[in-house]
């Protein structure tokens, strides 16, 4: 998709190998990863895509095994029980063919690592809040490839982008929606407050207004919540609002 094939070099100064030991494989190995000094974060979306002035920290998130494959997210990496472990191995591993390393990932490259996190998270059967939360950063990864392309004129690209983010970000959706109604709480490192806000803000992004407007309404309400996500919860009420009013006026 017309984007750097080596890699992204721009990004050298800002990541190193951070070292890894596999509990699928057990062969040690290095990560790259961006250094924290390194990673200031500017601002962030509806959704709480984080952004950042300088690297687009997303595109490091995943860890992979180069020598048998596994993939996972970060905070899971090294989380893996005994009959997860023999899964991987028999429907992953037995099928991997070792890649080149590289020091630095373009978005393409991430992308790739991202669905190979998906299906390992899949495969070993793992929690639907940990296949959301991939689903959710694959999206937020895509969103980024295509705000990277904005000014390229690649239009058809950009589209075929914007409608993988869409994909990933619906099954992100009824993954935490499952997760909101099966597991204990905290979800993937967020409280219940912060999970209904997003569960929010991603169903607004897909019209289902009843769903967001009731979830922020329960968010502005709560006795626990922090200022911090109550303030978002009422900018995501009041951006709806005015969208249905937009509507009516029309």
């Amino acid at each position: 998709m017309s984007e750097e094939r080596n890699g992204c070099p721009s990004d050298q100064e800002y990541v190193f190998g951070k070292s890894y030991s596999c509990p699928v494989c057990g062969t040690d190995f290095k990560n790259p990863t961006v250094k924290s000094s390194k990673a200031r974060m500017i601002g962030s979306d509806q959704d709480l895509r984080p952004i950042y002035e300088t690297v687009n920290t997303i595109k490091y998130d995943v860890v992979l095994c180069p020598h048998c494959g596994y993939t996972a997210l970060e905070r899971y990496f090294k989380t893996v029980t005994q009959v997860q472990k023999s899964l991987i191995q028999e429907k992953v591993c037995s099928a991997y063919k070792p890649r080149e390393e590289k020091d630095t990932f373009s978005y393409e490259d991430a992308f790739v690592r991202y669905k190979m996190a998906l299906l390992c998270s899949i495969t070993k059967q793992a929690y639907d809040s940990e296949k959301a939360y991939v689903c959710l950063k694959a999206g937020w990864l895509l969103r980024g490839w295509r705000e990277s392309l904005a000014e390229s004129g690649q239009n058809t690209v950009i589209e075929k982008l914007a409608a993988q983010e869409d994909e990933f970000l619906k099954n992100a959706l009824e993954g935490f929606q499952q997760a909101n109604i099966k597991e204990e709480y905290p979800i993937c490192g967020m409280d219940e407050n912060t999970v209904d806000y997003l569960i929010a803000a991603l169903s607004a992004r897909f019209e289902d207004y009843e769903m967001a407007l009731k979830l922020a309404s329960n968010v502005i309400a709560s006795r626990v919540a922090s200022n911090r996500v109550k303030d978002r919860a009422r900018d995501l009420k009041d951006d709806i609002m005015a969208k249905q009013k937009g509507r009516t006026d029309i």
